[in-house]
């Protein structure tokens, strides 16, 4: 690669990640007084900023503890049994990483709200005076963070389940070790590192939550509503010491646990055979097994069959009833025949295709620096690439604002622009993998035969990629089609979303249009996702 094109990456990488974060940091100290720690002391002297810190932490530590008992349960039950339909059950437990939280959020909101369907049924069936529960406040956000993250737990125990060694264990079993022996001894420490990076993932995305406490928090204010509230009233400078906050939170724990990760590491010098599922021979356990995983597959696909039925509600007929009656397909023609119902879906797939695009031009020569060189300019290239992965959504937003206040606040650009800083380390990580399965020789061979640096990368590597390529680029896109915490921060009237126009309609009592909304981010999301699959396979 030459020196000129590492310069470039390094300047756009600077102004576009760099730059923002340290003018976030600078004017987090500015006052009307000067520079100072006033805003940070504020923050921890007001009550109602120090509840809002605290309860960013216990939202995280709880998000971390729930998810991980679920996750780590559901990848023992799936892959170490012998559960009958384990395949099926796999593939449903993996739909929670592609569907949008917002999506998720208004289906709960459906189901289990005051006027839900589960709800009403619950007081029509026991009839009840009211409902039989309270969806909202830290149960509510909780609940939606068990539905939408368990999947890290889930997919990193999975891997080291593979992983584990059947003769180890056997040979444990043999000469007399319990369960409870084999699990703690054996099995633990070899699924320990998966946990510790599980809970990185899951405490970051925990502490930057947004959606669920801005629709359904509540009385339970965390650190990225309070963070809204002060960009909406024009305390930028307040903003900014919030998001400094919150991202020495997700970078200490990050810290933290990386360390622990490296303590942890655990090695086994013997592996002679892939662990087999253990069958159950006992007919009631295993009735009792097809049963939980029948309620599984209804709990996964619950969410999302709502969001599609509910697509169909004829406009103004659901108003009373417990279950809408009537149903047409007025709202997805309205979509595409009206221009203001039309322009959110539109702006939305325009910016993200924007977005995937810049992070695919930018991804490429990154993801090529980080694997193929050892190049000095490397380990600055990889902590500016990385740097948005420890930051949390509406930090992100915030960062734009403070470094393009001057320039770019208030038009188009800002917004896909930060959906591509946000989403640029996946694109960089699934084009990484594809450089990685490239073998040197090919690129050696060309030169030897005479072709130059450019002639090598379009005809040699540029083909062999190409999968990587477009699996970053259709990622990016999918993650940024429903996006709404860095929306909310940054939208305008000429470019809302349909992340946007989903709230609105909700708050608007428009349900079937906001669903019809959400059921084409989840048909565009669904088909991204296999072609991403089908890519991938073609890379392994």
């Amino acid at each position: 690669m030459k020196h000129g094109l590492k310069i470039s990456l390094i300047l756009i990488l600077g102004v576009f990640i760099l730059y923002p974060a340290l003018r976030t940091l600078m004017v987090s100290f500015q006052t009307d007084h000067g520079v100072s720690f006033a805003n940070y002391a504020y923050l921890f002297e007001t009550p109602g900023s120090l509840t809002a810190i605290k309860n960013t932490l216990i939202l995280g530590i709880l998000t971390v503890l729930i998810c991980g008992m679920i996750g780590t349960f559901l990848a023992f039950f799936v892959h170490f049994f012998d559960v009958p339909f384990n395949r099926l059950l796999d593939k449903a437990l993996m739909l929670p990483l592609v569907v949008p939280g917002l999506i998720i959020v208004f289906s709960f909101m459906q189901l289990y709200g005051e006027s839900g369907l589960i709800t009403k049924t619950l007081e029509s069936l026991f009839r009840l005076d009211g409902p039989p529960y309270s969806f909202g406040g830290l149960s509510g956000i909780l609940l939606v963070h068990a539905y939408t993250q368990y999947i890290y737990f889930y997919m990193n125990v999975t891997v080291a389940i593979k992983q584990l060694d059947r003769s180890v264990i056997e040979a444990s079993m043999n000469l007399g070790a319990s369960p409870w022996k084999v699990f703690g001894t054996i099995i633990y420490p070899f699924i320990k590192p998966a946990l510790i990076s599980s809970s990185i993932l899951t405490f970051m995305t925990g502490i930057g939550s947004f959606s669920a406490p801005n629709i359904i928090g509540g009385g339970f204010k965390v650190l990225t509503t309070q963070i809204l509230l002060s960009k909406a009233n024009m305390y930028l400078d307040l903003a900014a010491a919030q998001v400094v906050i919150l991202s020495v939170f997700a970078m200490s724990y990050l810290g933290l646990a990386r360390r622990y990760e490296r303590k942890a590491s655990f090695v086994s010098s013997v592996r002679e055979s892939v662990l087999q599922p253990v069958k159950v021979e006992n007919k009631l356990l295993r009735a009792l097994m097809i049963g939980i995983a029948a309620t599984l597959v209804f709990m996964i696909f619950l969410p999302i069959l709502t969001i599609v039925v509910l697509s169909f509600v004829k406009p103004g007929t659901w108003m009373i009833e417990i279950y809408p009656k009537e149903f047409s397909l007025d709202n997805y023609i309205n979509i595409f025949t009206k221009p203001r119902s039309l322009a959110p879906f539109a702006n939305s797939v325009k910016m993200a295709l924007v977005a995937s695009l810049s992070a695919a031009a930018v991804s490429v020569p990154a993801a090529y620096v980080l694997t193929k060189t050892t190049s000095r300019t490397r380990p600055l290239i990889e902590f500016m690439v990385m740097l948005p992965f420890a930051m949390p959504a509406s930090a992100i937003a915030i960062n734009m604002i403070n470094g393009f206040s001057q320039t770019l606040l208030g038009t188009w650009v800002l917004l896909p622009l930060a959906y591509f800083v946000s989403l640029l380390p996946m694109a960089v990580r699934s084009i990484s993998l594809s450089y990685q399965r490239l073998k040197n020789e090919y690129a050696e061979a060309s030169k030897t035969l005479g072709a130059g640096t450019s002639t090598t990368f379009l005809k040699i590597t540029l083909p062999l990629i190409a999968p990587g390529i477009w699996a970053g680029l259709l990622l990016v896109f999918i993650r940024s089609l429903g996006e709404y915490t860095i929306s909310a921060f940054l939208y305008t009237a000429s470019n809302r979303p349909i992340s946007i126009a989903m709230v609105n309609s909700i708050f608007e009592f428009d349900i079937g249009l906001a669903m019809a909304y959400g059921a084409l981010v989840l048909a565009m999301t669904f088909i991204g996702a296999a072609l991403i699959r089908k890519l991938q396979s073609l890379t392994e």
